[in-house]
């Protein structure tokens, strides 16, 4: 009897075995490969600095996670923005968001211009925008310390309406804007970007946009 149920044991258990051999394996199937969405933080100063957002290989330059510098140039000479709030998107398919309270001056002092003078702007890129909004705001009521932190310095921060608003028609990467009759005095210029949906975005609810600022006394 013992040996009977031994024999018996061993037939099932032969049985399962080849029944489980049999069974075709079932494939996993390999995870999409994610989209890498980087968030960097503002600086005190308003000036972005976002984290490299891929794994560079030897003797090659960090990939810079930010929207193109924007220049403006005028009979006085000229000026780089200040950085502010933007979202952007690589064409690797990488994006960046950030936020900032205010912005600093993006120099030791303001851009001499002139009421009536045409300015230019251009942006350090090749990718055309989609819409330009751009708001004077007089220094006087927008400045102050740009964070609760005592040690945070001055800077532009949006308290009151702007005396000056224009969407400046687009000439490729650039835009022309002529300076508006206002009393002399020192003025920020808050100038809004926003370019056509990426390919690649990861965050298809969002277009890439950019805040620049720039600082200029109306004579």
């Amino acid at each position: 009897m013992v040996r009977r149920g031994i024999l018996l044991f061993l037939l099932v258990w032969g049985i399962a075995l080849a029944a489980c051999r049999s069974k075709a394996p079932t494939a996993t199937p390999e995870p999409a490969k994610p989209v890498a969405t980087a968030t960097a933080a503002a600086s005190p100063t308003g000036v972005s600095t976002p984290p490299v957002t891929g794994t560079p290989t030897a003797g090659t330059a960090p990939i810079v996670l930010q929207p193109p510098n924007l220049v403006l140039r005028g009979a006085a000479g000229e000026q780089t923005a200040t950085l502010g709030p933007f979202f952007w998107v690589l064409d690797s398919g990488f994006a960046g968001e950030t936020s900032a309270p205010g912005l600093v001056p993006p120099s030791d002092r303001p851009l001499p211009v002139r009421s009536g003078e045409t300015l230019r702007f251009a942006l350090s890129e090749d990718r055309p925008p989609q819409t330009v909004k751009l708001a004077v705001y007089p220094q006087e009521g927008n400045f102050e310390k740009i964070a609760g932190d005592p040690a945070a310095p001055e800077g532009f921060v949006v308290k009151t309406d702007p005396v000056a608003q224009a969407q400046p028609p687009l000439e490729g990467s650039g835009f022309s804007w002529t300076v508006p009759e206002l009393p002399a005095g020192s003025y920020f210029i808050r100038v809004e970007i926003e370019w056509p949906q990426h390919p690649k975005n990861p965050r298809p609810d969002k277009l890439p946009r950019a805040v620049y600022a720039f600082w200029v006394q109306v004579s």
